[in-house]
């Protein structure tokens, strides 16, 4: 006996299926999926090309640096490429480059050096700056192994104080010590460091460099601290141009003789007249 309920499921059994077309194909979303994976495939390409021609061209400044000015193969050099380091390696010229000497050696001081390259362009296998200019940086205590005799640097001392140079020592005054110190402002004349006297502090007392010269008779020419010849720091093709005082470090400043960039003559060490 078929009950009414079985009936219906029989007859549901027996009804036409009905085909259900699959939704149409959106060609234009994938379209945009393939083109966004393929800007993003191009630009991780591009970045890591960026990141590896920017290191070789790093490395390539730092050993021309190095060579130029005659420096070790482990000095460190630090290099700054303003801009694509990829598209400025293709054209051949890098338009803006800052290279730090963290170790410069001056002699008796390693002092650290700042150089703004301007046209850092290839010449055959080489490359030669269109323009170059950078400054010496020196510290109180850089500036002291450099300026100060050496049997004078466990007593004196060298700091900074607006545009001068302060060179303080200990004295006494019976059994009670007393500071003393003389302001000098630096300049440079043909390749020289030179020196005036600013002022005397002796104590809480301040004379001013006339003052002290007439109260004490001293002879001016015998108390001025003799010159430093800058030029022998740096290979010929390096013009020492100015020196100051900024962010209480000394700065001595100098630009680049192009044409005696590449010539053995321009690679020797400098000289004062």
């Amino acid at each position: 006996m078929i009950t009414p309920d079985h009936q219906t499921d029989v007859l549901r059994d027996l009804e036409p299926s009905v085909d259900v077309e699959p939704p149409p194909v959106r060609w234009g979303a994938i379209v945009a999926v393939v083109a966004a994976a393929a800007v993003a495939l191009v630009g991780t390409v591009v970045a890591v090309a960026e990141t590896v021609f920017r290191a070789e061209a790093e490395r390539t400044i730092a050993a021309e640096f190095r060579t130029g000015l005659a420096l070790p193969e482990g000095e460190r050099v630090g290099v700054d490429i303003a801009g694509s380091a990829l598209l400025q390696e293709i054209t051949g010229r890098f338009d803006r480059v800052a290279v730090t000497v963290y170790s410069f050696p001056t002699g008796r001081a390693n002092v650290d050096m700042e150089v703004a390259v301007e046209g850092f362009h290839r010449v055959g296998r080489d490359w030669e700056p269109d323009r170059l200019s950078g400054a010496l940086t020196l510290s109180g205590a850089q500036a002291s192994a450099l300026f100060l005799p050496t049997e004078g640097q466990g007593a004196l001392r060298v700091g900074f104080s607006g545009s001068d140079m302060i060179v303080a020592a200990p004295a006494w005054s019976g059994l009670t010590p007393q500071g003393v110190s003389v302001a000098i402002t630096p300049r440079v004349q043909d390749g020289r460091l030179t020196t005036n006297f600013s002022s005397v502090t002796v104590g809480d007392d301040v004379l001013s460099a006339a003052d002290f010269f007439a109260q004490t008779g001293a002879d001016p020419a015998l108390m001025q601290p003799p010159s430093v010849c800058l030029a022998e720091m740096f290979p010929r093709f390096l013009r020492t141009l100015d020196v100051s005082i900024r962010d209480q470090r000394l700065r001595v400043e100098f630009d680049l003789d192009v044409p005696a960039f590449r010539t053995n003559a321009g690679q020797e060490l400098g000289s004062c007249t």
